[in-house]
């Protein structure tokens, strides 16, 4: 793989990564965050356009707010790690061991579906909540998928 490409690709990572990692930290820095988080999370269903999904909030999330709040803060801040790890990685070797790269993947996806559950929950809130979850996820299921497609390219 040329180094110009590795460089591109690490580039957009590393602000994604910055982005959970950001995200992450603040949820587990600011203590509102869990004492507030059902109450967020009504606050999502109780408007939300999407009635299956509110559906979901009030009777799956909702009942567990404090073990899905420390799961989201924590799922951030993993992707964060990840995605940066393997971005300084890949500018160091030029290559991930395919352990390396299906973690990146997987984090990849994972990213998506936060992106995707914050989008149904809170899309509706606002253009830039809407739009900028549909950007983010959009970036790591195309990442995720270049990725996988190219893992054993990236091995060598």
């Amino acid at each position: 793989m040329k180094k110009a490409s590795i460089v591109w690709i690490v580039l957009v990572q590393w602000v994604l990564a910055f982005e959970w990692l950001h995200s992450g930290w603040g949820k587990w820095a600011a203590p509102g965050f869990m004492d507030n988080i059902g109450k967020a999370l009504a606050g999502f269903a109780d408007k939300n356009p999407c009635p299956w999904y509110a559906n979901f909030l009030n009777s799956t999330i909702i009942p567990h707010a404090d073990t899905f709040g420390n799961a989201i803060r924590t799922g951030e801040l993993l992707v964060g790690v990840i995605l940066a790890l393997a971005g300084l990685l890949l500018l160091a070797k030029r290559r991930l061991s395919p352990a390396a790269t299906w973690i990146l993947v997987l984090a990849f996806f994972g990213a998506a579906l936060m992106n995707l559950n914050f989008y149904l929950a809170a899309g509706w809130t606002s253009p830039s909540t809407w739009g900028v979850n549909l950007v983010m996820g959009l970036i790591h299921l195309i990442l995720g998928l270049y990725y996988l497609s190219n893992r054993k390219e990236l091995a060598n």
